[in-house]
């Protein structure tokens, strides 16, 4: 079973022990993500190498986690969103199952709905989104977990279906066209 973790209306800043949180609408601080957020990273990067068979976007563990997300399989898809999808439920985390589609994704960030707000791309952290164009016509074709804050201009990022399988990158900014922050 996993746990939701959902904000209620009209978030506020508290102080609490000499910290800054979140707080939902009845005042007690909502969760702090960013040990989940790390924790989904190390997960990520745990599965580096895994492949699809062929060129199929098929795999046991890759169909596995696009019916975790509620897909229907097959047809098996492109994963990396699937992929991304799965870091975060090992967390207890359910993100929408439109992150198979880092198009429509790209837009829940920005109207900041379905677990995910847009931030600045050079506030990148851990654990964070990177949305990525590859495909014309598509506000986003490719989605990728952020390693590290960005250094240089530069930013280390965990990738699923990168050349058929799970890789390390380190990719320049200047080429994410929108960053966002898993919200649970």
């Amino acid at each position: 079973m996993f746990r939701s973790r959902r904000l209620l209306a009209a978030p506020a800043l508290v102080a609490v022990a000499g910290t800054v949180a979140l707080a939902t609408s009845g005042g007690a601080p909502a969760a702090d993500l960013s040990a989940d957020r790390a924790k989904a990273v190390d997960w990520a990067v745990s599965q580096v190498g895994h492949r699809e068979r062929g060129t199929t976007n098929c795999s046991a563990k890759i169909i596995r986690w696009e019916k975790d997300m509620g897909l229907k399989v097959p047809p098996c898809r492109e994963w990396c969103g699937a992929f991304v999808h799965q870091a975060f439920l090992r967390q207890g985390i359910r993100l929408s199952a439109r992150l198979i589609d880092p198009h429509r994704s790209y837009f829940d960030a920005v109207a900041e709905r379905r677990g995910l707000k847009r931030i600045s791309k050079s506030s990148v952290r851990e654990g964070d989104l990177l949305f990525f164009r590859f495909r014309p016509k598509l506000k986003a074709s490719h989605i990728a977990i952020v390693r590290s804050a960005p250094k240089n201009g530069k930013v280390e990022l965990v990738e699923g279906n990168v050349g058929h399988e799970v890789t390390l990158e380190t990719r320049s900014l200047k080429f994410a066209v929108l960053a966002a922050r898993v919200t649970g």
